[in-house]
């Protein structure tokens, strides 16, 4: 599957193992899926993962997909998505039944302009720089609290009693994913993007029939173990190929929040996921084209 001229999101978060482990297929049982979470410090690498896609072969559509935690199988590391909102029905039917994604149909929204995003050019190197030792300090922060040598509210780190007001260059408090419910949520700060070619030139380069499908960087990826209510076994665990062919356009920004509505209702199992400290940088991609490959079964 080609999914062609795509504006891409990504936020990452760490997220603490207890809790992406319950929403992650590790073991070897018929509950798990022999996979293996990569941590550190009882952390692993998860995230956001913000997709509109403007041209696929289901037709435009949009999707947030939850990055549980790192796994890896054999020799190929890849990103677990334990939850993934998209807005056409036909995504949820080709997600759950050709890819073995845990698809969900529900509302994305995009509010308000594109995010700002550093710009070394109009941001002054002191700032950038206190910008960069804060992120390390947040980083610092959570391997404490993970490793016990600080708790929080009675015997705080260092780089929370020292610590300065944030000079994150360019960011907004406007900025953030706004989760209204499991399958409802708000992006503020991304509803259009940088144009840098004309639009009929753009869709002209992105016929499928002028893609290089071969080129670009691989990224291993798995799926599986859905839960199908009332059999037994959850699906096979599987493996297939994701390639990002190509991209017009890569740009690294300030972190962006996770924020909850007042009235959210979200499980448990979605928010301790979401929860966890932002990693620097949030990077966003424009005009990218992904090949997607068929899913091959994993034996345990």
């Amino acid at each position: 599957w080609c999914f062609s001229n795509a504006r891409v999101l990504y936020q990452p978060t760490f997220v603490p193992v207890e809790y992406a482990r319950a929403v992650t297929p590790t073991g070897n049982d018929d509950k798990g899926g022999g996979l293996t979470m990569l941590s550190l410090f009882g952390w692993t690498l998860g995230g956001l993962f913000v997709v509109d896609w403007t041209q696929s072969p289901i037709g435009p559509y949009r999707e947030v997909a939850v990055l549980s935690g790192l796994v890896a199988r054999d020799l190929s590391i890849g990103a677990w998505a334990s939850h993934i909102v998209v807005t056409s029905a036909d995504a949820v039917e080709s997600g759950r039944d050709l890819f073995g994604l845990p698809t969900v149909l529900g509302s994305i929204d995009f509010e308000g302009e594109i995010c700002d995003y550093a710009d070394y050019s109009e941001t002054s190197i002191y700032d950038m720089g206190t910008w960069f030792m804060d992120t390390l300090g947040d980083i610092a922060v959570a391997l404490k609290y993970a490793s016990g040598s600080a708790i929080p509210g009675i015997s705080e780190p260092a780089e929370v009693l020292n610590k300065r007001v944030s000079t994150s260059p360019k960011s907004s408090a406007q900025e953030g994913f706004i989760w209204k419910g499991d399958n409802d949520i708000r992006v503020d700060g991304w509803s259009s993007w940088l144009q840098l070619f004309d639009a009929n030139k753009m869709n002209e380069l992105d016929t499928e029939k002028n893609i290089d499908k071969s080129g670009g960087i691989s990224l291993p990826s798995f799926s599986g173990r859905l839960n199908l209510g009332d059999k037994k076994k959850n699906t096979p665990l599987l493996s297939y190929p994701l390639r990002i062919v190509s991209a017009r356009s890569l740009r690294l920004r300030p972190a962006i929040n996770t924020k909850f509505a007042s009235d959210a209702i979200i499980s448990e199992e979605l928010r301790a996921v979401l929860d966890g400290p932002r990693a620097f940088p949030c990077i966003q991609i424009d005009g990218v084209t992904i090949v997607a490959g068929k899913p091959t079964q994993i034996v345990s």
